[in-house]
């Protein structure tokens, strides 16, 4: 089956104060190294990537020269419009398998792409995911904690998450649009839809503030 790549790059990046997308890892920015990983992955699948009105001309400058079949869509106002957009423009060109990635996660190893990609299967979409090593309370608005919780039923959802571009297309057609699903792996579950998981074998961290980017950047061992 066709199969096809976005990466989701739209969010203002508050937390962070200011582009996050642009920081420096190894010597790439941390866009591009998510494209880059998205691609050593998947050498032959068509790219999308989704930005920010305001920020496609300057990423378009500094990306096409090395990604000149990326194409680029504007997003949305939430990240859920964002990621639709880029799915529609993935299946304008006969994807039939979508691969979500988010920008921000710049570190994903090929080999957890391929697994999630594996992992598909037979169900409608299927997410990376990290084992949950602390314990995990429940707790109430009082300060109260209520509850423990098993870890060994609970996973935190990475990204590549992977889907069939028809089981998308007929979720949303089902969903409330006005609903906010923090991924699609939400959308799918709240329409009954089937998802598969695996555990990510690699780091992959999410930048979100400026100390998330100190991290990566120890990782790979370089400065900022």
């Amino acid at each position: 089956m066709k199969l096809a790549a976005v990466c989701a790059g739209a969010g203002a990046g508050s937390r962070f104060g200011g582009d996050k997308l642009a920081g420096d890892i190894g010597g790439m920015t941390v866009l591009a190294a998510s494209l880059a990983a998205l691609r050593g992955a998947l050498p032959e699948a068509p790219l999308v990537v989704v930005l920010a009105p305001d920020r496609i001309e300057f990423w378009r400058q500094r990306l096409q020269p090395d990604l000149p079949d990326l194409h680029f869509v504007v997003g949305g106002r939430r990240r859920q419009e964002s990621v639709r957009a880029g799915v529609e423009r993935a299946a304008e060109d006969g994807a039939e398998i979508v691969v979500v990635h988010d920008a921000a996660r710049p570190l994903v190893d090929r080999s957890d792409i391929l697994a999630v990609i594996d992992a598909l299967d037979d169900a409608s979409g299927a997410i990376l995911t990290a084992r949950v090593s602390d314990t995990v309370k429940r707790v109430d608005a009082d300060r109260r904690v209520v509850a423990t919780l098993a870890r060994d039923d609970l996973r935190l959802a990475l990204t590549p998450q992977v889907f069939r571009v028809a089981a998308m297309m007929e979720a949303w057609g089902m969903a409330d649009a006005a609903q906010e699903w923090t991924d699609e792996s939400a959308l799918f579950e709240s329409v009954g839809m089937k998802m598969n998981w695996v555990d990510a074998r690699h780091p992959n961290p999410k930048l979100t503030t400026a100390s998330d980017l100190r991290l990566m950047q120890a990782l790979l061992g370089v400065g900022p």
